[in-house]
């Protein structure tokens, strides 16, 4: 490594593309005082390393650089925050390393920001793997990194807990269905809500909790079938768009998911669920669309639970 690079008065490193240490110069090996380190991971401290495993690598392959990426270092006086900015070069990625003032809670907002990487759970962990080694595979085959980059779509889209579409898909998909409505095709929503929830979690715990969130999952996707499309909303409520239905069709849906759930042999926990129904109107977009269907599950809930609630 040349002197002045040796002397720079911020870190530099250069890593192979399997994230390998190759060089480090003398200024971030006095920053950090980790002694041979071999892998990338042997430098950054575990909440680091799990928001690097998920942004970094996608972001390198997809556009060669990586601008201002938020880490924390170990290092012999503890935590210490850099920014760091990557260009991949001749097969190798060149690292620039600058030590920042800011500590703990910058570090925990980006964390959150980027889609609250340190709860990954194990579902996660094993899709990032299979990517890692997609990724190993498409190196100068164009075919396979389009592969690739459909892979890294679906992860966007998808919900990691249950493996259903998330609501960024739901609102892209019924957008579209939306301005279709406008020239006379039907589309209907039903939001579903687990009634009492929260009990399960505070009687079993979360994992429990987890375990029906997935349960349900199944079974929503094996009762609707092709014809609709089943999305987690967020938390415990679920949306199933149903193309070229109205609300006649909705809610009947609607009951017959109703009485499955209430009479199904559940695996873990049995739980009820409270639906809203809602059509298109003139004039709907997401927003209202959803909204309205919302104001129907509400009612459904008022109305004792277990139950679908719409206005045919």
């Amino acid at each position: 490594m040349e002197q002045q690079l040796d002397r720079a008065p911020c870190g530099y490193l250069v890593l192979d593309q399997d994230l390998r240490i190759v060089e480090m110069n003398k200024t971030l090996q006095k920053m950090t005082g980790v002694k041979n380190p071999q892998h990338m991971h042997d430098l950054l401290t575990i909440a680091s390393r799990v928001y690097f495993q998920t942004y970094f690598t996608p972001s390198i392959k997809m556009h060669g650089t990586v601008n201002e990426m938020f880490l924390t270092l170990k290092s012999d006086e503890g935590p210490m925050p850099v920014l760091m900015n990557t260009a991949e070069r001749d097969g190798f990625y060149e690292c620039a390393l600058i030590q920042m003032s800011v500590r703990g809670e910058y570090e925990k907002e980006l964390l959150l920001a980027k889609r609250n990487a340190e709860q990954i759970n194990r579902e996660t962990a094993e899709a990032y793997e299979k990517l890692q080694a997609l990724l190993a595979e498409v190196e100068c085959k164009q075919q396979e990194l389009m592969d690739l980059n459909r892979k890294l779509q679906q992860l966007a889209t998808t919900d990691q807990l249950t493996g259903l579409k998330n609501r960024r898909y739901l609102e892209e998909r019924l957008a579209e269905f939306l301005a279709q409505a406008e020239n006379g095709r039907k589309v209907a929503v039903l939001i579903l809500d687990i009634d009492h929830f929260k009990q399960v979690n505070d009687t079993y715990g979360h994992l429990m909790g987890d375990a029906v969130l997935q349960e349900l999952a199944w079974r929503l996707e094996t009762e609707v079938g092709p014809e609709g499309i089943v999305t987690r909303l967020g938390g415990e409520e679920f949306v199933v768009v149903m193309p070229d239905a109205g609300i006649e069709e909705s809610l009947k849906l609607g009951n017959t998911l109703c009485n499955l759930m209430e009479t199904a042999d559940w695996q873990h926990v049995p739980v009820t669920v409270s639906i809203g129904a809602a059509a298109y109107a003139a004039g709907d977009g997401v927003d209202s669309l959803l909204a309205r269907a919302d104001g129907f599950l509400y009612k459904a809930k008022a109305n004792g639970r277990n139950c679908v609630f719409g206005i045919e």
